[in-house]
C-alpha cells in the first residue's frame, strides 16, 4: 500500500516538474492569439475592416516574445552543453592521472 502511494507522489511531482514557465507562456500566447483572431473576425463582420495597426502590433509583440524565448532557450542549452564539456574534460583528466599513477 505504501509503495502505491509513493508511486503516485512521484508521478504527481514528475508531472509538475515537466510543466515549465516557458510552456505556460506559450499556452497563454496561443490562447490570446486565437481569441484575438476570433475577435478581429467579429469586428470585420460588423464594420467591414479591421484595425491594421492593432493587428500588426499584436502579432509583432507575440512574435517578439516567441523570439526572445527561443533565444533564452538556445542560450541555456549552449551553457548547459558547455558545462557538461568542462565536467567531461575534468573527469577525463582525472582518469588519465589515475592511470598514470598506476604505472
Amino acid at each position: 500500500m505504501e509503495n502505491v502511494r509513493r508511486k503516485r507522489r512521484k508521478r504527481k511531482s514528475a508531472a509538475r516538474k515537466k510543466l515549465k514557465t516557458m510552456d505556460i507562456i506559450l499556452v497563454v500566447m496561443a490562447i490570446l492569439l486565437v481569441a484575438f483572431t476570433l475577435k478581429m473576425i467579429v469586428v470585420f463582420e460588423r464594420t467591414g475592416a479591421i484595425p491594421d495597426t492593432l493587428c500588426t502590433c499584436v502579432f509583432a509583440a507575440l512574435g517578439g516574445e516567441c523570439g526572445v524565448m527561443g533565444w533564452i532557450k538556445t542560450t541555456k542549452d549552449k551553457l548547459t552543453d558547455r558545462k557538461w564539456q568542462i565536467e567531461d574534460r575534468a573527469q577525463d583528466e582525472k582518469e588519465r592521472e589515475e592511470k598514470e599513477n598506476e604505472f
